[in-house]
């Protein structure tokens, strides 16, 4: 698979230190021009022109990630049995629906499932991955609103595609002050994070 990481220029080389320990493959950096949707769009272009047919899915993770120890191979194992073509490796909390996304772990968890599955639900997009064939068709869809977890849930749902949230995140958020809301919320921060040995493929569908 191939990885990008979007990072933005106030946040000094956060986004550098992040391509160096995930291995990525490319760094979009917003210089104040792009903005969050703009970034994201020109990090997801970036990866349909390097991804090859051996790349089942494209991941773009945002500068303020921190990811698992061992994340390459967390990621190659979890994405080998993900049951969505959208997969978000982050879950977290600090948002309107924690109570939901609470119970809705707390149910995972009670019959092993790995995978949170919904229809169409992007709720963060500080780590996602998109089935390659699939990237196109978003590229016409990310930038046309404010946020661009929006964007890409709009997107999905349109579509019909299903949205698969790891269980745990393979991604934790460092919480640094938001670089888009400008009103103060709850920490952000993952309800759960680590990989498994295995990865299995049983999901808790949350309508």
């Amino acid at each position: 698979m191939k990885i990008a990481v979007v990072a933005d220029e106030r946040r000094g080389d956060m986004g550098l230190k992040l391509v160096d320990k995930v291995g990525a493959d490319h760094l979009s950096v917003d210089d104040g021009n792009l903005g969050c949707s703009g970034n994201h769009l020109a990090a997801w272009r970036a990866l349909v022109g390097l991804a090859g047919s051996e790349d089942a899915y494209l991941v773009v993770l945002e500068d303020d990630a921190v990811p698992v120890d061992g994340f390459r191979e967390q990621l190659d194992s979890a994405l080998s049995v993900a049951p969505a073509p959208v997969v978000s490796l982050y879950l977290g909390a600090g948002y309107i629906n924690d109570p939901r996304t609470k119970v809705a772990l707390g149910k995972a968890d009670a019959i092993g499932a790995h995978w949170i599955v919904t229809q169409g639900r992007v709720l963060h997009a500080v780590a996602l991955a998109v089935r390659r064939e699939l990237v196109p068709s978003m590229l016409g869809a990310v930038g046309r609103g404010a946020a661009v977890d929006g964007d890409l849930s709009r997107w999905a749902r349109g579509n019909g595609h299903a949205v698969a949230y790891s269980n745990g995140s393979l991604v934790d958020h460092c919480d640094e002050p938001s670089l888009v809301c400008r009103y103060q919320r709850a920490e952000r921060r993952a309800w759960k994070v680590g990989g498994n040995d295995p990865w299995n493929d049983i999901v808790y569908h949350w309508n």
